[in-house]
């Protein structure tokens, strides 16, 4: 399947940076000189206002006004349906059904050695089984970005199936229950695993969850949901800030070029975030 669209849009990135800065819709209609039915129609997808008022919600919300008008008027990655491959690794995505939603599901390879890696094993076990033997990987670990079932809802029957090591968050832990007895590795900070011959490494990326965690490996990262293209996995409070300045911090910082790879939605890059991402000034 391809996407046409992203994860969130205009309205899901107003909800979610309203109520991560914990305003309520009178006090954003107020201040972004709106009513409190307009806020609401904007959030349920109702209504998408003129560029003025496009610029007042952002001003009021602290996003970037341009990124948001640029999303409010359907911004799409460039290649936010391709897969990667270079000499040295491959990124398949699939797309698994969760109910009734979608999930991303990854699997890295290592063309070198065979050697794989599932990422966020949401749903369809069998489906992800299949795109393992297609690609003839021999996968040697099960990295979970975050603990949510939309994300580890197949996590036991590939575990059983693969024999993998299991790494998660250490933080993120508790959000699995029973299935947390499953966990081989508690991530942190300084994590790291060869996948065959690719170094991965993981990075906090907490606020949607406590224990959320990105990795990383030459020229890709899966950020899980804590960045969409064109936004953010919804946290309130402290996390929503921490989220913003940690993914700063350890993502946009990297190449322009590098390939990021979610937990919903398209493929987008570090350098289309830096440009197109509203939360990020």
């Amino acid at each position: 399947m391809a996407y046409s669209t992203l994860e969130d849009f205009f309205g899901d990135i107003v909800g979610k940076a309203r109520r991560g800065q914990g305003m309520s819709v009178a006090d954003l209609a107020r201040q972004a000189g709106l009513t409190p039915a307009d806020i609401e129609r904007v959030e349920s997808y109702d209504l998408v206002p003129e560029d003025v008022r496009i610029r007042a919600l952002a001003d009021t919300l602290k996003l970037s006004a341009d990124k948001l008008v640029s999303i409010a008027r359907n911004w799409f990655p460039a290649h936010g349906n391709d897969s990667f491959e270079d000499t040295h690794l491959s990124v398949t995505r699939l797309e698994v059904r969760v109910g009734r939603m979608e999930a991303n599901c990854y699997l890295l390879r290592c063309k070198q050695t065979g050697k794989g890696a599932i990422v966020d094993p949401g749903a369809e076990a069998r489906r992800i089984l299949d795109a393992v033997d297609q690609h003839q990987a021999r996968v040697s670990h099960i990295l979970v970005t975050h603990g949510h079932g939309d994300h580890t809802g197949a996590l036991q029957e590939i575990r059983q199936a693969t024999g993998a090591s299991v790494c998660c968050g250490e933080g993120d832990i508790p959000l699995l229950g029973e299935t947390g007895r499953l966990v081989d590795e508690k991530v942190t900070d300084d994590w790291g695993a060869h996948v065959g011959e690719i170094a991965v490494e993981a990075v906090g990326l907490p606020g949607h969850t406590p224990g959320g965690t990105g990795y990383g490996a030459n020229g890709i990262f899966f950020s899980g949901d804590a960045l969409f293209a064109g936004s953010l996995g919804g946290a309130r409070g402290a996390g929503y800030r921490q989220q913003i300045e940690e993914i700063e911090r350890v993502l946009l910082s990297r190449n322009s070029a590098v390939s990021i790879f979610p937990g919903h939605g398209p493929v987008t890059t570090v350098g289309e975030e830096r440009t197109h991402n509203p939360f990020f000034l």
